[in-house]
């Protein structure tokens, strides 16, 4: 992997590692690959839906029930990755997720420097509301920019029509 032989090649580089995640649509089916703490999230029926987990320490006491979302613990240890992609080889271990999509799902691809700066309950308002996929990213940057914008701010926005079965 290029990652892994740039990092070993250049000192200044040792260490280097990505998150990721990315889509893969075929009808009406999705594949998710994910490593990392960037999201991927699925606006169906009105209402926002998380499909991937971070790969965070603060991610994994999330997960495992013992601290909420907001608890101080979590935030600071929410930068803290376990998987990466450039990890050392054998240790990068991605999660491959697939889902069915319905007609007027909207799918979200994002970097933490949304997540980080913008709400579930904002983000939902922002995909329902915006007149096109273009317009609904332009917004969610816009709104983590203003929240004080902190890391990158990347955003994909698909929007599908499946058509209903004859």
């Amino acid at each position: 992997m290029r990652l892994l032989r740039d990092a070993t090649a250049h000192a200044s580089l040792r260490g280097m590692c990505t998150t990721l995640t990315a889509a893969l649509t075929h009808g009406n089916d999705l594949i998710i690959g994910h490593i990392g703490d960037s999201r991927a999230y699925l606006l169906h029926a009105g209402k926002l839906v998380q499909l991937t987990h971070d790969h965070t320490v603060g991610g994994m006491l999330v997960a495992s029930g013992t601290h909420g979302p907001k608890d101080q613990l979590v935030i600071e240890l929410r930068g803290l990755l376990f998987e990466a992609l450039g990890s050392r080889e054998g240790e990068c271990n991605p999660d491959v997720l697939d889902f069915l999509l319905a007609d007027e799902d909207q799918l979200l691809l994002c970097t933490d420097g949304l997540t980080d700066m913008v709400d579930d309950v904002d983000i939902e308002l922002i995909l329902k509301s915006a007149r096109s996929a273009k317009l609904a990213c332009r917004n969610l940057v816009d709104m983590a920019l203003k929240n004080g914008g902190r890391d990158n701010v990347t955003v994909i926005v698909a929007r599908y029509s499946i058509p209903l079965p004859h």
